[in-house]
């Protein structure tokens, strides 16, 4: 996950003054985007990992919901005492104490993180599942090599022998088994190639397997 934007929405720039200088103080900061309550219907969430709303009216609250909600990232609402709190199935709320602050970047960056860590168990998972198609094809693929290694061996062997007939073959017939026999060769040379393929195989298994082994080993 590169680094990530956190979208700060409120009508005061006390607020977001405020927001931004105590997470500057951080050893990872995010990447900012201050916006009004106003400017915050076209939102997307691709834009952003984090949106925290403060120092906005109940009015423009309800304004945002919708938007919010659209965006499908989460949020963390600074509410001030006795007032909105808003509510969604994404949205955190904290109030607005006076340490408020170091509680929204507290919150904030735990937010991050776990967003950090479901972007990356979401890669390894889809890597997962490609080394294991691949492994699948290349399965298939030794197979099929093992057959037609069959197949190649019956037919270079009785061509062989068909040449080794020097008086009932025509010349004809015998140009056209020396290309049946060179094909052959050839075909078996491609097939050679697929040795590294099933070394490349040995050796992913053996790497899924070593943790389980080694797992066991230290118990």
């Amino acid at each position: 996950m590169e680094r990530p934007t956190v979208v700060i929405i409120s009508d005061e720039p006390e607020f977001s003054t405020a927001a931004t200088r105590r997470w500057l103080k951080e050893p990872n900061v995010p990447s900012f985007i201050l916006l009004e309550s106003s400017s915050s219907r076209g939102l997307r969430g691709g834009e952003f990992d984090l949106a925290v709303i403060g120092g906005v009216s109940a009015e423009s609250i309800s304004e945002m919901l919708e938007t919010i909600r659209v965006a499908g990232k989460p949020v963390i609402h600074v509410a001030r005492p006795n007032g909105q709190s808003a509510h969604t199935s994404n949205m955190l709320s904290l109030p607005e104490i006076q340490q408020w602050p170091e509680l929204l970047v507290t919150l904030g960056s735990q937010v991050l993180e776990r967003q950090r860590a479901s972007a990356e168990l979401t890669m390894l998972t889809e890597s997962s599942v490609r080394i294991e198609q691949q492994a699948t094809l290349g399965r298939y693929m030794l197979e099929v090599r093992h057959n037609l290694n069959n197949a190649l061996t019956s037919i270079l062997g009785n061509s062989d022998l068909i040449l080794l007939d020097e008086t009932d073959l025509s010349p004809t017939t015998r140009a056209q088994v020396e290309t049946i026999r060179n094909m052959g060769m050839r075909m078996n040379e491609i097939l050679q190639r697929f040795s590294s393929l099933q070394k490349e195989m040995e050796l992913i298994e053996s790497t899924r397997t070593s943790p389980s082994r080694s797992a066991r080993a230290g118990a």
